[in-house]
Formats: C-alpha cells, structure tokens, sequence
C-alpha cells in the first residue's frame, strides 16, 4: 500500500515538473517573439524614417524645377504667384514626410505593445508552470501521509470509518 502511494506521489511530482518546463519552454518562445517585435518596430521607424527623407527629397526636386522654370519664363523666382506655389510645395512636402513618420511610429508602438504582451503571457506561463509544480509537490506529500495513514489504520486493526451517532 505505501509502495503504490510512493509511486503514486512520484508519478504527481513528474508531472509537476513537466509542467513547469512547458511553462519555461513557453516563455522562452515568447520572449522570442517579443525581440522579434521589437527589431521590428525599428524596422518599421527606420524605413519610414527613409521614405519621409524620399518625400522631402522629391519635394526639393519639384520646387527646383519650379524655380527653373519661373526664371526661364522670364517672370522670375520672386513673381508672388511662384513663391506662392513654392511655399505650398514645401508645406505639402512636409506633411507627405512627417505622414510617412507618424505611419512607421504608430506601427512601431503597436509592435512594442505586442512585445510587451507576449512578455506578460511568459511571465504568466512561466508562473503557472511553477505554481504546478509547488502544487504537485504538496499533493504528492498529501499521497504520502494519506497511504502512511492507510497503512497505520490497517496495521492497527483500527476501522477505516467512525460514525458517531
């Protein structure tokens, strides 16, 4: 009888333990995940931050020919109507890059955000993994004394059940 609660309580602790490796398995992977979401949030920064560049760059180009074009028409750089259209392509070329900016920091705070989601759900696995295995020790000592019990009631002669009444 104790031998089959010795067993009993043997096969409860590696279960235990079983559980908290797939905890610690499983926030692992997650912190994986989260560096992954990480590098990818400054990928995200960084290639915005190249396409806002592109956009101010464009914008340039396009003001210069403007520029050009006024001084080959003879009107000039300084007619009020080219400054005008000068000043509403610099205006437009800034919000085309700053848009592209705000794009790749909004997607990058999402993906910081999931990073430290996933982080949270390891911490979580990982304690759950442990709070199993804490939980599996305790019932198997439960095991343990409930057979040693058992055993004493047998040895003694003792009845497995009083009933006062």
């Amino acid at each position: 009888m104790l031998a089959g609660s010795a067993v009993s309580a043997m096969g409860t602790i590696a279960g235990g333990r079983a559980a908290q490796q797939a905890g610690q398995a499983q926030q692992q992977s997650l912190e994986f995940r989260a560096k992954q979401e990480e590098m990818a949030a400054q990928e995200s920064r960084a290639s915005q931050q190249k396409v806002a560049l592109e956009r101010r760059r464009e914008g340039t180009l396009l003001q210069s020919k403007l520029q050009a074009r006024a001084a080959a028409s003879g009107g000039g750089a300084s007619d009020p109507t080219v400054v005008n259209l000068a000043e509403d392509i610099a205006g437009r070329t800034e919000y085309a890059a700053l848009t592209e900016m705000y794009k790749g920091e909004n997607r990058a705070r999402g993906l910081e955000d999931q990073a430290i989601g996933s982080r949270m759900t390891g911490a979580a696995a990982l304690a759950e993994g442990n709070m199993k295995r804490k939980a599996a020790n305790l019932s198997a000592i439960g095991t343990i004394i409930g057979g040693a019990g058992s055993m004493f009631r047998t040895a003694s002669g003792a009845p497995g059940n009083v009933s006062y009444g």
